[in-house]
């Protein structure tokens, strides 16, 4: 396994040791299309102030790649990581909601053998630029402020922005790559993918069964962002269990991209994925489950290779336990 630098090194090392604003709600066009007559359902995400809640998020990731030559590489990746979120504010319809990610468990197979890595145990991170991308956001307690349709409006915390800082001042040391998935792993698009578990599927409105909507969903998967209009819709209620699904398909728009296994960054240039999602939302407003089966496809090109990389991958978000604090 290639070495990565000095710099780098105690970049992980330093990472493992260091561990009310009033926005105005935006106007929404977007209403709900019911199927017909019947009883309507506010499907809301409740955020209670003083209230917790614990989730295991699980990614299992199966990646195939072909060159151009039609050569092909594979790797699976399994992560799970411990997600703690907490209501400080709940006032006129703006929540702000602490998150934590505490833990994780990673897990990587590919040509090249495996990859393991436990925070509960091992002391120091694996020295593997896949894993970066993961332990970044660990431990660095952040805010989201969420409106009372579901959009995370902002993302802010002292602990984020130290690192931020701390990357940006020491990328001259640091190579492309390294300061790339650090960066990643850091963005408001990396942290609101995992800790905001509503994704926007629940809209805030009172709709009947069948009902449907149509909503921005932003997903990202093996590293790459997919964003595109989306149709929700209520497909059943059981027993105080509303259950919201969402199948369709989002976009990829061209971007820099960081490819297991190549030491360059690609850029990529056009892609798609079926999404199959389920969320289910307790009458008491507590998400708990998501899960999201996608199937993606893109193409991208590093220096004169073109390639392109098939990836089947579940996500979900389980709630594991709510308390007080």
């Amino acid at each position: 396994m290639t070495k990565l630098s000095t710099p780098l090194v105690g970049l992980i090392c330093l990472a493992c040791l260091i561990g009310p604003q009033s926005l105005v709600a935006q106007q929404h066009e977007t209403q709900a299309t019911s199927s017909g007559a019947g009883r309507m359902y506010r499907l809301e995400t409740k955020y209670t102030a003083g209230v917790a809640q614990n989730y295991v998020l699980k990614e299992v990731c199966h990646v195939v790649r072909t060159h151009s030559d039609s050569s092909k590489k594979t790797y699976d990746r399994e992560v799970t990581h411990y997600l703690t979120i907490r209501t400080i504010e709940s006032i006129n319809g703006l929540s702000k909601v602490v998150a934590n990610l505490d833990s994780v468990t990673y897990h990587f197979s590919g040509d090249n053998g495996v990859v393991e890595y436990d925070s509960q145990k091992d002391i120091t991170p694996k020295t593997f630029p896949d894993l970066n991308a993961y332990i970044g956001p660990l431990n660095r307690t952040f805010t989201m402020t969420v409106n009372s349709y579901g959009e995370v409006n902002k993302i802010e915390g002292d602990d984020i922005d130290f690192w931020r800082d701390y990357i940006r001042e020491n990328s001259p040391d640091l190579d492309s790559i390294t300061t790339f998935l650090w960066e990643e792993s850091l963005s408001d698009d990396n942290l609101k993918h995992m800790a905001d578990i509503q994704k926007r599927m629940v809209p805030g409105l009172k709709v009947g069964v069948d009902s449907t909507w149509k909503y921005d969903l932003a997903l990202r998967v093996n590293g790459v962002m997919f964003n595109s209009p989306v149709t929700g819709k209520f497909a059943q209620n059981t027993g105080g269990l509303y259950v919201i699904t969402t199948s369709d398909t989002v976009r990829a728009q061209p971007q820099t991209i960081r490819t297991q296994g190549i030491p360059a960054l690609s850029q990529l240039q056009t892609g798609w994925a079926a999404v199959n999602n389920e969320l289910t939302l307790r009458n008491t407003g507590v998400i708990e489950e998501l899960t999201m089966k996608v199937q993606a496809w893109y193409r991208a090109k590093v220096q004169m290779e073109v390639y392109t990389e098939d990836v089947n991958a579940t996500y979900t978000w389980k709630l594991t336990g709510q308390y007080q604090w």
